[in-house]
């Protein structure tokens, strides 16, 4: 009987568990269907039938691989198995056929689960000390924000913690996002909702068929437990309630795969103004599921010209400023007409690339 063992988690981390040698799932599929007989010497000797079978040390099975193979593989993946004996085989993130079919036959199959960071004291710490400095103008949301994340700290909480951060754009959503990831110590899984607009969106959030690429199996494949829906209110509302469970229980799950965030930080932006405007264009049903909605300042002058020192000190490194004293004075006094940090850095490295330019045509 062979070792079984089913992983979920990132492809980073499944790869830590597997060993250095070993056939893909793409390349027996292959071999198998190049020569239907099966005549490939089995090192442990004969079978009692006298039929040569194919032995697999390692059969290693990355979660891309299954959208690969045809779908009776998929559906008869025991009938697969069969063709060949096997001492280990390690799969990663399989969808719901494969892996009720591999629990029902083979009761020794061992499962593991990638464990994701979550949120301690120290994180929350570090959040009330640096936020101002990285996130600037946004001073209020900080309170907002160590308030929301503190039951996640709490042993027993299993529950993810669902924001809703809206304002303006280009003030410091999708940054304050970026900046808890980086506290937490994980890369950022983020989603851009205002690609998915059309039909095709449906079975990316409620699954289609196995070969097709949906939100489940990205969630799988996740390396952080910190995730970014971004301008979230731009999907339609016809496929909110493919998130209510995952914002009440954590739970997520279309006709393909099934999976659970515990402990995490689901980050969602809007670009609405305030509550009602959100209320009304989301729905009450999604609106009240949200743990905490965040709202974020406007930019002050103040701030708009703290922003604007930072990135100028930044990109004069870049350019090897050689502005001038009239220049820079100029540049620095148009901050406060811009909107947001997007425009106050592209009128910083525009006056940079544009004085750059001029000085290599002259030369």
């Amino acid at each position: 009987m062979s070792n079984i063992e089913i992983y979920y988690g990132s492809k980073k981390e499944f790869e830590k568990i597997i060993p250095k040698h070993y056939r893909s799932l793409t390349d027996l599929v292959y071999e198998i269907d190049k020569d239907s007989k099966n005549y490939i010497i089995n090192i442990n000797g004969q079978n009692e039938d006298n039929e040569e079978r194919l032995f697999i040390e390692n059969l290693v099975v990355s979660s891309d691989e299954y959208a690969g193979v045809r779908e009776h593989v998929i559906i008869n993946f025991n009938n697969f198995l069969g063709k060949f004996d096997s001492e280990n085989i390690y799969l990663h993130n399989p969808p719901l056929q494969i892996s009720e079919q591999i629990k029902r036959l083979y009761s020794n199959t061992k499962i593991k689960y990638q464990d994701y960071s979550s949120i301690t004291l120290g994180n929350l710490k570090a959040i009330n000390t640096t936020y101002d400095s990285k996130i600037i103008g946004q001073e209020t949301v900080k309170f907002d924000l160590l308030q929301s994340l503190f039951p996640l700290t709490i042993e027993n909480r299993k529950k993810p913690v669902v924001l809703l951060l809206y304002g303006k754009s280009g003030i410091g959503k999708t940054e304050t996002a970026k900046f808890i990831s980086e506290v937490v110590g994980e890369p950022l899984f983020r989603k851009q909702f205002s690609m998915y607009q059309n039909n095709q969106f449906a079975n990316y959030l409620f699954g289609g068929t196995h070969y097709e690429k949906s939100f489940a199996k990205d969630l799988l494949d996740r390396e952080s437990n910190v995730l970014l829906l971004d301008e979230f209110d731009k999907a339609h509302p016809s496929f909110h309630s493919a998130f209510y469970q995952l914002f009440d229980e954590g739970i997520y799950e279309d006709q393909n795969y099934f999976l659970r965030l515990e402990k995490s930080i689901i980050i969602c932006t809007s670009n609405y103004n305030n509550l009602n405007e959100i209320e009304e264009h989301l729905g009450s049903a999604i609106y009240n599921r949200f743990d905490k909605i965040i709202h974020f300042n406007n930019l002050s002058n103040h701030a708009k010209q703290k922003i604007g020192d930072q990135i100028f000190a930044r990109l004069s490194e870049v350019y090897d400023n050689q502005l001038s004293n009239e220049v820079i004075q100029r540049l620095s006094s148009s901050y406060v007409e811009c909107e947001n940090v997007r425009q106050i850095h592209h009128l910083i490295e525009d006056t940079f690339a544009l004085h750059a330019v001029l000085e290599n045509i002259e030369d």
